[in-house]
């Protein structure tokens, strides 16, 4: 198949102790806002904040699926949908709670769109939400009523239940980097000096996160894809330029993904498994806003909190960054000949 759909590659990522990464992460956080809070604790019921399971814990993995090549190229447009029950399955968690950030399928929407899914398989419960470009520039979000999504996604599959997870306050940001990007290169940096106290060569560790934050208070800004171009796009400004953003909040609920790095990459494979190393979605449960979550613009007042926890394995299926070096590649050859 021409999207490489069944082609699964998995990675191991590097487990520390809930309370060994909760310091890790207050750690990461302390330069960048005012105040810091992190502490193992028992996962909330997360249904209050919109998701269809209660908790965010058993048998959790990181899922990357597809990829930005997906959304270039219109070729790929049409052809390039996949199916959450089928994904779960994949990754050995038939009937599993899959949430995280995506594309919506633009044959249930109609058009491209941002997709916030949260999906309980097996307890046949549904929280998904999609948030896509009016004529009007402005935009809006809704439930979304499909298993199907397109492109691309960043999930995290898992049990859905409660259990002991990291609980993340921050407040008043005073430093650059936003919630996600601090907490993934403060992990990436908390690792190497490990690593380097140990004489250990950095770079065969890495550690993966899923979880569920709330932007309690203060906005963020956040983009929504528009409807598709009809050209093949070149990724950087010509999709910087393309995408609409917006300011939203307060009272966002955030899916978010993260790693510290690709645990694969190697001399001897560069590109590894060409995983995106954050993605974060948020949806409102009081207004239509949603979207990709990118900084928040409210330093003073900002106050966020969320629930995460590490998972012990990645998987990559159907990349698209690989197909497209292997079409290269070959367009390269047939060209020789």
């Amino acid at each position: 198949c021409s999207l490489g759909v069944g082609q699964i590659e998995k990675a191991s990522l590097y487990v520390p102790e809930l309370d060994q990464l909760a310091a890790m992460l207050k750690e990461s956080l302390r330069g960048n806002f005012e105040t810091v809070e992190t502490k193992v604790v028992e996962c909330p019921d997360l249904t209050k904040w919109g998701l269809a399971a209660p908790g965010i814990c058993g048998n959790q993995r990181i899922i990357d699926i597809g990829g930005v090549p997906n959304l270039l190229d219109p070729k790929y447009h049409g052809t390039a949908f996949f199916s959450i029950p089928q994904i779960a399955e994949d990754v050995g968690m038939k009937g599993g709670y899959v949430y995280g950030a995506g594309a919506a399928s633009s044959k249930v929407v109609g058009v491209n769109a941002e997709l916030m899914p949260s999906e309980h398989i097996s307890e046949k419960c549904r929280c998904s939400r999609y948030s896509k470009v009016l004529e009007d520039g402005s935009h809006t979000m809704e439930k979304y009523n499909s298993n199907e999504f397109g492109l691309l996604a960043n999930l995290i599959a898992c049990d859905g239940k409660k259990g002991k997870v990291i609980e993340v306050r921050a407040k008043k940001r005073v430093g650059q980097d936003n919630f996600v990007t601090c907490m993934r290169t403060g992990l990436a940096k908390g690792l190497q000096e490990e690593d380097e106290k140990n004489e250990k060569r950095f770079g065969t560790r890495q550690i993966g996160v899923g979880g569920v934050f709330k932007v309690k208070s203060g906005k963020v800004r956040g983009h929504v894809m528009p409807d598709f171009k009809p050209t093949v796009m070149v990724d950087g400004p010509e999709v910087e330029e393309w995408l609409h953003f917006y300011e939203m909040g307060p009272d966002l609920t955030c899916l978010s993904v993260f790693l510290t790095g690709d645990p694969t990459i190697a001399p001897s494979n560069p590109n590894g498994l060409d995983l995106r190393l954050e993605h974060t979605h948020f949806f409102s449960q009081k207004t239509n806003e949603g979207g990709h979550y990118h900084f928040d613009t409210t330093p003073d007042d900002v106050e966020y909190v969320g629930y995460f926890l590490p998972a012990p394995n990645v998987y990559r299926v159907a990349n698209a960054f690989k197909r497209e070096r292997i079409l290269a590649e070959k367009k390269r050859r047939e060209e020789k000949d």
